[in-house]
């Protein structure tokens, strides 16, 4: 601290830049996870040109009241890369040091210089590196505590030292050069203090680490996380190979829609430019075909139920994935992410000489395009989300279709009524039956049937078991046309409704509306007519059970309703044409 003095001015002392003891504990409360502070280390491995990463915890009990609960102690990362030099290892956890030289004139991952430092101590609160840079060399080591610097009893970094490895990590680092960074004190592991377990702790690093490093990964880096190997987890589902892939069988792979790239000046560097390059997918078929499976277990597995949103690269490395407020649609202000959304894919990847399109932050996290370059990128995907949509739908729709073509002309209605048929009101009509008499009455049913495809001559047994096996039956029969529908109840709460084809509002209504699907049709259509079809069989289906909750004394009313009722059907119906 100096002194400074003005003619006529009282006496004034100046002060460091800086309170160190204070900034160190500042710097802790930044917007790093626990994934994006260990991610910073890995960074400066991939820089290095590692071709294997090992991520370990160790673990350690506490005692909480009663409980053994179990804590992360320590994160070890360790590299093959090409390591650090004496001197560099001096200035690694100095922050704004860059470590790396740019090769080329091209930047790299790194930006500031301070992300290797942040991200350990947003972690821990104690930090060691050992690294070499010949595989002949010893390991020179260095560190940095927060509780000494806190206490005022350091304002430098040591100066490195000679330090073997410890002996559990020798046989990693035999012949080779790297580097090992050891954070320990971790009292800070979800960013709030709160300590996680480490099996939830493990889950989430590996689908990080799998996810933000999958290029490298591709190309052949290897990354394991306490010796479980890390695959590779692509959000285009383009890739591999992922966990799903092995000799015997591969996972389906995604197909590119699209690919477009946007040509923008590189900031500071007058006439140059970079491309920003969009590419879209459309996962498989066979995983979407039905609603809701997204949410099925082997999607899960996948990570298709968090597939949402776009991935944004820098210098090939995941700095965002997250639903980008108004991306998407054409009008102003617009923003709509649809259920369906998790079966397309979206990487929007740039070099780090566009950092300022993206407004990168010195953390490497949370880019986000500027306005300008915004309404470009959505100008690029509005048009392939749209047809994308569109080409789920219709892929449903047609799946839909084919169900609802090999399955019998009433059985999604029969089978609607039975699913709901546990909460609905017991019959009291057929109760008093005998087996005999019910077995009298399904043949006087199977008499008067016709069948559904045309094919006479099915055997009168099958349709008698389809008949005892389902709790709701809607059986074509040819009556004259005062008799739109008859029903039948049965033991066990069955009800069989004896629907006639020859009414004219059977002729004229229900098949013209939701008959078979004509070849000009396409599977949009069918669906729509086979719903129509199920509304009006459940509207006679919930009749029916509605009647049979009456005891069999009013049965009689209830049938001369039904046949008044078809017979004026029968004479207004007619007057249509």
């Amino acid at each position: 601290m100096s002194e400074t003095r003005f003619e006529g001015l009282p006496q004034i002392q100046t002060n460091a830049l800086i309170n160190i003891s204070q900034v160190y504990e500042s710097l802790r409360y930044n917007d790093y996870s626990v994934e994006n502070g260990i991610g910073e280390i890995v960074d400066n491995s991939v820089e290095a040109g590692a071709s294997e990463i090992r991520v370990y915890f160790t673990r350690k009990s506490r005692r909480v009241g009663k409980k053994e609960i179990e804590e992360i102690d320590k994160i070890i990362i360790i590299d093959n890369g090409s390591g650090m030099s004496p001197e560099v290892v001096a200035k690694c956890l100095v922050l704004g040091c860059s470590m790396r030289e740019h090769k080329n004139g091209k930047l790299g991952i790194g930006r500031f210089g301070v992300g290797m430092t942040l991200g350990s101590i947003s972690l821990a609160r104690h930090v060691e590196v050992y690294s070499r840079d010949s595989a002949n060399k010893e390991f020179y080591y260095t560190y940095i505590d927060l509780d000494e610097i806190h206490e005022d009893l350091r304002d430098t970094v040591p100066e490195p030292v000679p330090k073997s490895i410890p002996e559990e990590y020798e046989s990693f680092f035999e012949g080779h050069t790297g580097t090992m960074v050891v954070l320990s004190n971790c009292d800070r592991m979800d960013g709030t203090g709160k300590k996680t377990s480490p099996s939830e702790m493990n889950g989430l690093i590996a689908t990080y680490l799998g996810r933000t490093y999958r290029k490298f990964i591709e190309a052949g880096l290897k990354i394991y996380l306490d010796d479980r190997q890390v695959y590779m987890h692509d959000p285009l589902y383009v890739s591999g190979p992922t966990q799903f892939d092995t000799k015997e069988k591969q996972d389906p792979k995604a197909e590119i829609y699209a690919t477009s790239t946007i040509e923008l000046p590189i900031p500071g560097r007058e006439g140059e430019t970079a491309e920003v390059t969009i590419r879209i997918s459309l996962l498989p078929k066979e995983w979407r075909l039905n609603i809701g499976d997204g949410g099925n277990a082997e999607a899960r597995k996948r990570k298709i139920d968090q597939n949402e949103g776009v991935s944004i690269l820098r210098a090939n490395r995941e700095v965002l994935y997250d639903k980008v407020p108004y991306l998407i649609g054409l009008k102003k202000g617009q923003f709509s992410y649809q259920e369906n959304d998790r079966w397309w894919g979206c990487e929007i990847s740039f070099p780090p000489e566009l950092d300022e399109y993206f407004q990168v932050r010195y953390i490497k996290r949370g880019a986000e395009p500027i306005g300008s370059l915004k309404d470009r990128l959505k100008e690029q995907l509005t048009g392939s989300v749209t047809s994308l949509r569109r080409i789920i739908k219709s892929d449903r729709d047609q799946k839909k279709a084919e169900e609802n073509q090999s399955k019998s002309a009433f059985e999604n209605a029969e089978q609607l009524m039975s699913d709901l048929n546990a909460v609905l009101p017991k019959n009291q009509n057929g109760k008093s039956m005998t087996k005999e008499e019910e077995q009298q009455k399904i043949d006087e049913i199977l008499s008067q049937s016709i069948s559904q495809d045309g094919n006479e001559e099915l055997k009168q047994e099958e349709r008698r078991r389809e008949i005892m096996s389902k709790v709701y039956s809607i059986v074509p029969v040819k009556y004259p046309q005062q008799f739109l529908f008859e029903t039948e109840n049965l033991l066990d709460d069955k009800i069989v409704i004896k629907l006639n084809v020859n009414h004219p509002f059977y002729q004229k209504v229900i098949n013209p509306l939701c008959g078979d699907i004509t070849e000009e049709e396409g599977a949009e259509e069918y669906n729509d007519k086979a719903k129509i079809k199920d509304a009006i069989m459940l509207l006679l289906l919930s009749y029916a059970k509605a009647t049979a909750k009456f005891p069999e004394e009013n049965q009689d009313l209830f049938n001369n309703l039904v046949v008044e009722w078809g017979t004026i059907l029968n004479t207004v119906v007619k007057k249509l044409d």
